[in-house]
Parts: C-alpha cells; sequence; structure tokens
C-alpha cells in the first residue's frame, strides 16, 4: 500500500481463494479444506490466547516503563512473543511446518509467556502498587487486575492451578 502497488487492493478474501487455487491444483478440495481448518485454528489459538491479551497486557504496562522504545525488559519480552516466536509459529503453520509451528513456535511462546511475561509484569505491578505517584498506582491496578483476568480464562487456569478437576483429570488420562 505505501508503494501504491496494484496487489495492496486486494482484501485478505480474494488472496486466500488465489492461493487455495493453487492449492488445488495438486491437492484434492478435501486436503485443502483440512489444511485450511488447521491453520485457522492454529492462528486463532495464537491470538485468542496469547496476542490478544498479552498485547492488552503491554499496553496498560506501558505507563509503568521507560519511555524509550526498547529500553525496558519487558518491551524485548513482548517483541520476541509476538515478532520472534509468534511469527515462526504463524508462519510454521502457513508452510506446514510442524516443527517451527509447535517446537519453534507456539511451544516457544508459551515458555515466553508463562516463565518471562507474567513475572516481568507481576513485579511490575508490586514495584508500582505502592509508588509516591497515584497516576503510577492507578495503572499498577489496571494492569493487576488485567492480568488476573486473563490468567483466569481456560486457557491460563492451568497456570494458576484453578484448572477445573475434571479438565485435569482428562488431561491426565490422556498422558
Amino acid at each position: 500500500a505505501k508503494m501504491n502497488l496494484p496487489g495492496a487492493k486486494i482484501g485478505w478474501e480474494a488472496r486466500r481463494a488465489n492461493m487455495q487455487d493453487v492449492c488445488i491444483n495438486c491437492h484434492d478440495k478435501q486436503w485443502v479444506d483440512g489444511f485450511y481448518t488447521q491453520y485457522d485454528a492454529l492462528i486463532q489459538l495464537y491470538n485468542t490466547k496469547f496476542a490478544a491479551p498479552g498485547k492488552e497486557l503491554y499496553t496498560l504496562a506501558k505507563p509503568l516503563l521507560k519511555q524509550v522504545q526498547f529500553g525496558n525488559e519487558l518491551d524485548w519480552t513482548w517483541y520476541e512473543l509476538w515478532h520472534h516466536e509468534g511469527r515462526r509459529a504463524r508462519h510454521g503453520v502457513s508452510m506446514m511446518a510442524p516443527d517451527y509451528t509447535h517446537w519453534h513456535g507456539t511451544y516457544e511462546v508459551a515458555r515466553r509467556f508463562y516463565s518471562e511475561y507474567v513475572p516481568q509484569l507481576e513485579a511490575l505491578i508490586q514495584k508500582n502498587l505502592a509508588n509516591s505517584n497515584a497516576d503510577k498506582v492507578k495503572a499498577a491496578q489496571a494492569l493487576k487486575a488485567k492480568l488476573e483476568e486473563v490468567l483466569a480464562t481456560d486457557d491460563h487456569k492451568w497456570y494458576t492451578g484453578k484448572m477445573d478437576a475434571e479438565e485435569a483429570a482428562r488431561r491426565k488420562k490422556a498422558t
């Protein structure tokens, strides 16, 4: 779009249909439909479990951070979650590369989210709840509330030890 190329005016629906026309030259419709079902499901999982809540949390954390871009550890962690590991997962699924989709993508996204991002947010909250600046306290309270809300969802309950007993039993039986 910035270069005013004609392709910029083609919407995602037309691009998808065009790609499916390419796929159908070598694969049958059932295979193509199955691929897009898996593709859409992984993108939806990544977006709803990590990208959307992660972005909301990062936005709420910004008033508590140094305003220099990449001047905070949290800036780098979010970049890695969204761009680095997240991009590998999204691109991996689009290219039918399970190692990149999962081991170099969603696994690393989850590991970084739970072992770095959440603890960094928690530390930022604790540091600012007792701040002498009322705006920082208010921002820390808003971030704390959002983090608690995110971690209380079904996607993240296991992390807080609040998973439904039936779900925990189902998962244990499956392993």
